[in-house]
């Protein structure tokens, strides 16, 4: 994302409507916004560290994950992105989010355990790395 933001002048965003998921991600704590990627020129499958502009609200920091989320077994590409310190319905609003640093590439794990960890640990990678944005 970096280099991307050096070439077009700002960071990359994806912007959409945020739809309704699988809702998994309220269950383990991470609750997401999830956007279609259809149409889109999708980035490198991954975990990112972002901001987003929701109506009302601007930076908002998060962590998002671009893939097939290959633990779920799922058909198409998604983005889901958790944001932090927020909780407000935003279904059906428009949410643009930049992608600001890539913490590490899509893997498959082998339970919900050791998913959640993995995403706390991504969380803390990207609040990290947003400190000083």
């Amino acid at each position: 994302p970096e280099d991307a933001a050096e070439i077009l002048g700002e960071a990359h965003i994806i912007a959409g409507e945020v739809l309704k998921g699988d809702q998994r991600g309220r269950t383990i704590g991470f609750p997401t916004a999830n956007l279609s990627l259809d149409g889109l020129l999708v980035p490198a499958f991954g975990v990112y560290a972002v901001t987003a502009d929701a109506p009302g609200h601007a930076g908002i920091k998060g962590v998002a994950n671009i893939g097939m989320r290959p633990t779920f077994d799922k058909p198409k590409p998604n983005f889901e992105v958790h944001l932090f310190d927020f909780d407000e319905d935003i279904y059906g609003q428009t949410l643009s989010v930049r992608l600001l640093r890539f913490i590490r590439a899509e893997e498959k794990f082998d339970g919900i355990d050791s998913l959640k960890a993995q995403i706390a640990k991504d969380a803390a990678s990207a609040r990290a790395l947003l400190s000083d944005e």
